[in-house]
């Protein structure tokens, strides 16, 4: 679609390497005023330490995060920043990894009802420790893969807050721009992995 001016909110993207493929998270943070340079590199740092710390340990040494890159949402050629402090940040977690398009889908939920105000990421990766079958990971993988989007949702809240930025409302673009939804919940509904086909080695970037 045509760009939409999201005032405030800022795109940060924490861009990795699988098996050759390129992957990333994106989250929506809002600023909660004019976005200035100093609040995407905070937003970007921020992404980056939480990467390296918390989510780090749930995903397989095979993934490898290149930069975190944040954007303004204000403008369709908004400030950009990128944050690269080193290119040895991989994943911790023990054991080989399962294959590429293997994922596990992370909830974002708000105060509000409705699809329009609930967001998701999903997981880069999936260590084969994790598993308990063919399917299903383990209930101790799935509490501690919430356990770090929580985190993720309460670290930004001193920063610029993890949202959703909602640009439609029943297949009907808003009228007068995206409505924003601030996070307040990370949820995993069910341990059936998921599957990303577009991380299959050949067939996305």
């Amino acid at each position: 679609m045509a760009f939409v001016p999201a005032p405030n909110i800022m795109m940060v993207e924490a861009r990795a390497s699988v098996a050759g493929q390129n992957v990333e998270n994106r989250f929506m943070l809002n600023a909660l005023h004019a976005v200035a340079p100093s609040d995407l590199e905070n937003a970007a740092i921020n992404i980056w330490n939480w990467w390296e710390i918390v989510y780090a340990p749930q995903l397989p040494g095979s993934v490898l995060l290149r930069e975190v890159v944040s954007t303004d949402l204000t403008l369709q050629n908004g400030q950009q920043f990128t944050y690269a402090p080193d290119t040895t940040t991989t994943g911790t977690a023990a054991g080989g990894a399962l294959p590429n398009e293997v994922s596990v889908c992370v909830s974002l939920r708000s105060t509000a009802r409705g699809r329009s105000s609930r967001g998701r990421f999903f997981t880069l990766a999936v260590p084969s420790l994790a598993m308990v079958d063919a399917n299903n990971i383990s209930a101790a993988y799935r509490s501690a893969l919430t356990s770090a989007a929580q985190t993720l949702i309460t670290n930004n809240l001193a920063i610029a807050p993890i949202t959703i930025v909602s640009y439609f409302s029943n297949n009907v673009p808003r009228p007068g721009g995206p409505v924003y939804f601030p996070v307040t919940t990370a949820l995993i509904v069910d341990t059936v992995v998921d599957s990303m086909r577009r991380r299959k080695p050949g067939v996305g970037t």
